[in-house]
């Protein structure tokens, strides 16, 4: 098997960014899967059933594309080839956790990132994020290079803190900077305040691939942003994560390794001019803004929120963010409850309003509903399909480690 070099390239942008189960019967899913993981399985030559989904299967033989893991042994497995990669108990735990969390989802951050263990080492003179300039309502998190996962969830449970700390204080605001890579799947976190009661916000700059105009240089990356926001009990809590560009770097992959034109509109060549060629857009092209000049806001407010009010690496200041791996992000955390009463309450009412605004018996799909949808089931069966040639390199990492020389798939 031999990745193609679009391939080698995301994987190199979003990266630095067990046990087998019991046997089951073979299932289908019925989700979706996202750009990503079509990509992924389309470079992996694992092909999907009549219905253009996946086919999970519980077996490893060579004809199978998916494995059906325990949610369980797919964190504690990916934990354990952390550790023989040299992390520490505590982060590699940390790690395997928003990984699969973000599997069980369907997100397109998940374990793929395990799938060359050599992007998931520690970085060279990484050391333990720490806290900077703390006051009783902010904190800057200073990551040491460590990566985003890590400096982003110490980051959000900073936000927590302050609130819980200071119960009469309704905001709180943390940065941070100095991570080796992105944070992984935004929502992670707006949850993780969301389900202690609190609204969260978080954005995230990163490397240059995106153009504020047609034959623009890229300047911005795809400066995701995310909230989170309790609902009432029993209720998940409502969570929105998206990326401010036209449109996500693996639905270029996917589009190239697919031989499929992209939508109109949504990405340059190498002369600034739209194109639907995806292999244009990989080789010194760009991709665009969502929603025109009203994306580009959205990137550039990103960039100046995540970007400079945290002290990572900014525009004109470096000659490339891609180069000077310091990425950034912010998170603001909310009580709600200091401002207005019954505010859970109100926003179920308002979730359920829109849901059912179709009229006729028909609802509408609210964003994040999707992910959620899909970690409700398989959290209810305790498994979470898993592509056979990324859990056979968790597999093999727990065990033996990182092989002697790096191959495909290592």
């Amino acid at each position: 098997m031999t990745l193609t070099l679009p391939s080698r390239i995301a994987f190199s942008y979003l990266l630095r960014r067990t046990t087998l189960s019991r046997p089951r019967s073979t299932v289908h899913c019925p989700k979706l899967w996202s750009p990503l993981q079509q990509a992924v399985l389309s470079e992996l030559s694992i092909p999907s059933n009549d219905n253009n989904r996946p086919r999970y299967s519980s077996t490893s033989s060579k004809e199978d594309d998916v494995v059906m893991v325990s949610i369980e042994d797919a964190q504690s497995t990916t934990a354990k080839a952390l550790e023989r990669i040299g992390w520490d108990a505590n982060d590699a735990a940390i790690q395997a956790e928003i990984m699969t969390t973000a599997e069980v989802c369907g997100n397109n951050q998940g374990l793929v990132k395990m799938y060359d263990p050599f992007q998931m080492l520690p970085a060279q003179n990484a050391g333990k994020p720490k806290l900077e300039r703390v006051t009783q309502n902010s904190a800057v998190v200073n990551a040491m290079q460590a990566p985003g996962m890590l400096g982003a969830v110490t980051a959000a449970d900073q936000a927590v803190k302050l609130l819980q700390d200071n119960p009469q204080q309704a905001i709180s605001i943390v940065t941070c900077y100095n991570t080796s890579t992105s944070s992984g799947q935004l929502a992670f976190y707006v949850d993780r305040l969301a389900r202690q009661g609190y609204v969260g916000l978080a954005a995230a700059n990163s490397p240059e691939l995106v153009s504020a105009a047609p034959g623009a240089q890229p300047v911005f990356g795809t400066n995701p942003l995310a909230v989170g926001i309790p609902t009432k009990q029993g209720d998940e809590p409502f969570t929105f994560d998206m990326a401010t560009s036209a449109v996500a770097l693996f639905g270029v992959l996917s589009a190239k390794a697919k031989g499929q034109p992209l939508p109109t509109g949504v990405a340059y060549d190498a002369t600034g001019q739209f194109t639907t060629d995806a292999a244009a857009v990989l080789d010194g092209g760009s991709i665009a803004t969502f929603g025109g000049h009203k994306g580009l806001g959205l990137a550039l407010c990103v960039e100046l929120l995540a970007g400079a009010l945290s002290g990572s690496a900014v525009l004109g200041q470096v000659p490339s963010k891609k180069e000077a791996k310091n990425w950034g992000h912010v998170f603001i955390g909310i009580q709600p409850n200091l401002l207005v009463d019954d505010y859970n309450s109100k926003v179920s009412s308002i979730l359920e309003t829109v849901r059912a605004s179709a009229g006729n018996g028909n609802q509408i799909r609210i964003p994040g509903q999707r992910s959620t949808e899909t970690a409700q089931e398989h959290r209810s069966k305790g498994i979470v399909p898993v592509p056979s040639k990324i859990w056979e390199s968790i597999l093999r990492t727990a065990q033996h480690g990182l092989p002697e020389k790096r191959g495909k798939g290592s």
